[in-house]
Formats: C-alpha cells, sequence, structure tokens
C-alpha cells in the first residue's frame, strides 16, 4: 500500500492528472482530479501567466471553435447576402430521433441537401472519433485504487 506523497500519513486512493502523484483523500480536489499542491499553484509557480484557455478543458475547446465558426459563417452569410454575392439556396437536416430528415430549397436544392447531409455526416464522424478518444483519456486517467 502506497502513502500520499504530500501528507505522508494516509493511504493512497487517487491519482493528480496535473502531475501524477499518488495522494491521499484529503489531498484530493475532486472538482478538478487534482491534488491541492496543483490546485494552490506550486506546481506552476515558475511559468508566469497562462492564457485563459490552457486550464480549459478539451471539449470546451472544440466547443468554442465550433462556436466562433457557426458565428463567423453566418456573418459571412449576412454580408453575402445584402451585397447580393450568393443566391437563395439553402439546406438543412434536422434529427428526429435517429432518423435525418432533409430539406433544401431555392435554386439549387439538391447541391444544398447534398452539402448539408455530407457536412452532417462529418460532423458525427468527428463526434465519434472525439467521443472515443476522450472516453480513452478519461479511463487513463481514473485509476482504481488497487493500480496506484
Amino acid at each position: 500500500m502506497r502513502l500520499c506523497e504530500i501528507c505522508g500519513r494516509n493511504a493512497a486512493t487517487y491519482v493528480c492528472s496535473e502531475c501524477g502523484r499518488s495522494i491521499c483523500k484529503e489531498c484530493f480536489e475532486p472538482d478538478m482530479w487534482i491534488c491541492t499542491a496543483c490546485h494552490r499553484g506550486e506546481e506552476h509557480a515558475g511559468r508566469g501567466r497562462e492564457s485563459p484557455t490552457s486550464s480549459m478543458p478539451l471539449f470546451m475547446k472544440v466547443f468554442l471553435a465550433g462556436f466562433l465558426l457557426i458565428f463567423l459563417g453566418m456573418i459571412i452569410m449576412m454580408i453575402a447576402g445584402l451585397m447580393g454575392w450568393a443566391s437563395q439556396t439553402f439546406g438543412l437536416v434536422v434529427f428526429i430521433g435517429p432518423i435525418p430528415v432533409i430539406l433544401g430549397g431555392g435554386e439549387y436544392p439538391l447541391l444544398a441537401m447534398l452539402l448539408a447531409a455530407i457536412l452532417t455526416i462529418i460532423g458525427v464522424i468527428v463526434f465519434l472519433v472525439m467521443r472515443r478518444y476522450l472516453r480513452g483519456q478519461l479511463q487513463e486517467r481514473v485509476k482504481p485504487p488497487h493500480e496506484i
């Protein structure tokens, strides 16, 4: 049985996801899955200021990037529509449970529906790949007490 690498008194039951120390229940911050030393910033004292996104989880970075890309696309489409550069063609994919409903209209509806369907398939594939990747990352971080 290993002892906690911070206090040295209790049995280590967790592993810090930041520094990899074996730690006990009292030296553990369950909200962030790190030890109290990392939580206080002792490990990062010499690094200077970190960017606001450096401590952000990966799924939040991906969500933020997706939101910004959608927002940028909407702005570009609005400008193109106001300047007369874009036709009034649209494609839409709506999921009702597991069944996709594909709609399109305007000058080139088949092309718009095909593009919407392709983008939806790519989005589902990226979602499944990221889900598998994040599940693997979580399983590496969460180790049962007997594996410490």
